[in-house]
């Protein structure tokens, strides 16, 4: 079905295992995993999604004849979950998630209907601090997936709004100036600013805007060209952030991006996006968003993040170490006599956190050494009796050992020793 896939063996396990790795980095600074439903009502999503965002859902009526969709992001079922089930946790709370998400526009994800994205939600908490905890902990999990090298675009939200209230365009064409500019589509960008009144100082703001991208020097010239405190106050916030990613030792990955857009509109402060090599879409998105909360009914400040593991097994794929597919530690081959002694090696090795395979039907040696290398396994063990077992690793000779010495053996040998 055009914008659905299949994942096979090798992506699953590597899309798995940097969910995993992501998790664990998320606990680490105390964010808790909750489990979110798949399905929202429309009412639910009406409240925190724009009128662009909700077109791009996948909506349905359920045999109660109620409107339900499939979920296009997580941090709006996440604020529904705040300000209802957790209304009597003390703020900050620190949550994290993972699931698949769905847009009935293939274009949402790069010609992709699915997704799958791990995030974290700082809640309750406003100003630099936790806008930089934030980005530093996206840094650290672009980090623990195994990604090596990447960069981080920060900008702010209220940058943008500032030029917007400080020139007199109709609501309609703002928005498509927004549009434009979320796209980086400069070419619709300048069409649409010709066909307008603006004088020339603001024309030329609008099309510099989206080059304000550098260092914290791009602050110093950003400043000279607004005249207006909603920018300017952006401008102070995001000169704070900088200084606080350079504590956490972020500096020479973060580029300061005053002409970022996000595409949904319920972000208010400081916005950014991770990018990899070669890769021209965000692998990690995320900002501020203090209004949210308060439209289920519990106002509070608000920031977060998403990783697209889709995204990170591209880079993965195609960094200067490809990943792998995780190996078997053993295959398990037996004879008719050697059955029940097969099986219980294989739960030892398991117990052992090996990764083990037990033939499903008896093999001579010959047999088994050929079973063994079509699954790829690290090592072989054949069981022909109950006392008598071999281990061979491919390539060398078997040697002979007993059955309760095949866990320690092969546990010395997956640590590169024999």
């Amino acid at each position: 079905m055009p914008g659905f896939r299949d994942l096979l063996p090798e992506e699953a396990e590597v899309v798995r295992g940097a969910q995993e790795s992501l998790l664990a980095e998320m606990r680490r600074w105390g964010y808790r995993h909750v489990i979110t439903p798949m399905v929202e009502t429309t009412d639910v999503l009406e409240l925190g999604l724009g009128a662009e965002q909700r077109r791009r859902l996948f909506k349905f009526t359920d045999a109660g004849g109620e409107v339900v969709a499939l979920v296009g992001e997580r941090t709006v079922p996440v604020a529904r979950l705040v300000a209802g089930k957790l209304r009597s946790t003390p703020l900050p709370v620190r949550l994290c998630y993972a699931g698949p998400v769905l847009s009935a526009d293939a274009g949402r994800f790069h010609q992709r209907r699915e997704t799958y994205q791990v995030g974290a939600e700082l809640v309750g908490a406003r100003g630099a601090i936790a806008d930089a905890e934030v980005i530093a902990l996206a840094a650290r999990c672009l980090e623990a997936a195994g990604l090596d090298r990447f960069q981080v675009d920060v900008g702010h939200a209220e940058f943008f709004q500032g030029i917007m209230d400080a020139v007199k365009l109709p609501d309609t064409v703002k928005a498509g100036v927004r549009r434009a500019l979320a796209a980086r589509d400069f070419v619709a960008l300048e069409e649409l600013l010709e066909r307008t009144s603006l004088r020339s100082a603001e024309h030329d703001l609008l099309l510099r805007f989206p080059a304000l991208r550098g260092g914290v020097e791009i602050l110093d010239a950003a400043a000279g060209l607004v005249r207006n405190r909603r920018s300017e106050w952006a401008l102070n916030e995001l000169r704070h952030v900088r200084q606080l990613l350079d504590v956490y030792g972020l500096g020479n990955i973060v580029r300061l991006d005053l002409g970022a857009i996000r595409d949904f509109d319920y972000y208010t402060g400081i916005i950014f996006e991770g990018y990899g090599p070669d890769l021209g879409r965000p692998v990690a998105q995320g900002g501020r968003y203090d209004g949210l909360l308060a439209r289920f009914g519990r106002p509070a400040a608000a920031t977060g993040f998403v990783v697209q593991l889709d995204l990170v097994w591209e880079m993965l794929q195609h960094g200067p170490r490809p990943p792998a597919m995780p190996r078997l530690d053993a295959a398990v081959a037996w004879t008719e006599a050697g059955f029940e002694t097969a099986l219980g090696i294989g739960s030892t090795l398991r117990l052992f956190g090996m990764r083990a395979v037990v033939d499903t039907q008896p093999r001579d040696h010959d047999d088994a050494v050929s079973w063994c290398r079509a699954l790829g396994a690290a090592n072989l063990v054949h069981c022909r009796t109950p006392a008598t077992v071999s281990w061979t690793v491919p390539g060398r000779k078997p040697r002979r050992v007993t059955p309760d010495e095949v866990a320690t053996r092969l546990a010395g040998a997956t640590r590169g020793h024999s």
